[in-house]
C-alpha cells in the first residue's frame, strides 16, 4: 500500500499537473485561434468597407469643383434651366456670404451661396432640381420659397439659395 501511495504521490501527481497545464494551454490556444478567425473575418469586412468608402470619396471629390470654375458652374445651372423650361430671373453668386469650411493639405474648401430666382411650373422646377442634383456639382439647398404668380395659375416664382461646395487647390502652395 505504501508503494502504491508513493507511486501515486511521486509519479502520477506530476503527470496530472502537467496534463492540467497542457489543458490550460489548449484552452488559451483555442481562444487565441477564435480571436484570430474573428479578426480575419473582420479584416475582410473592413477591406470591403474601405473600398466602398474610397469609391464614395472619389464620387464626392468629382462633385466638389475648383473655385476657378464658378463661371462654368453658373453656365451649367443656366443650361439645365433652359433644358427644363425654367425662366431664370436672377442667377448670382453671393461672394459676401462665402464661407470657408475646412483647410486640408490638398486645398481649402468653401461654401459659395448662389441665389437663384426663377419662374416656371412645379414639374419643370422638379426636373430642374433633379438634373442639377445629378450634375457633377455638390451643393446644399439653403433657402427655398415658392410664390404663386397672380397672372398665370400654372406659373410659380421660386427663390432659392444653394451653397455650392468648392475647393481651392492653389492655396496649398501659398504656405510652402
Amino acid at each position: 500500500m505504501l508503494i502504491i501511495l508513493l507511486d501515486l504521490f511521486f509519479l502520477v501527481s506530476p503527470q496530472i499537473n502537467s496534463i492540467a497545464n497542457v489543458n490550460d494551454q489548449i484552452k488559451k490556444l483555442s481562444q487565441d485561434t477564435q480571436e484570430v478567425l474573428a479578426d480575419r473575418a473582420r479584416i475582410v469586412f473592413l477591406k470591403k468597407n474601405l473600398q466602398e468608402a474610397r469609391v464614395q470619396l472619389k464620387w464626392l471629390q468629382s462633385k466638389v469643383r475648383p473655385i476657378q470654375e464658378v463661371p462654368a458652374i453658373l453656365g451649367t445651372i443656366s443650361s439645365i434651366a433652359n433644358e427644363c423650361d425654367v425662366k431664370i430671373d436672377q442667377l448670382a453668386p453671393d461672394k459676401a456670404h462665402q464661407q470657408a469650411l475646412k483647410k486640408a493639405s490638398y486645398g481649402k474648401y468653401y461654401a459659395l451661396p448662389i441665389v437663384i430666382k426663377a419662374r416656371c411650373g412645379y414639374h419643370n422646377f422638379g426636373r430642374f432640381l433633379n438634373k442639377l442634383e445629378n450634375e457633377d456639382l455638390y451643393f446644399i439647398m439653403k433657402d427655398f420659397i415658392i410664390q404663386n404668380d397672380d397672372t398665370d395659375i400654372h406659373m410659380h416664382q421660386f427663390s432659392l439659395t444653394i451653397k455650392v461646395i468648392l475647393v481651392d487647390r492653389t492655396s496649398r502652395f501659398k504656405n510652402l
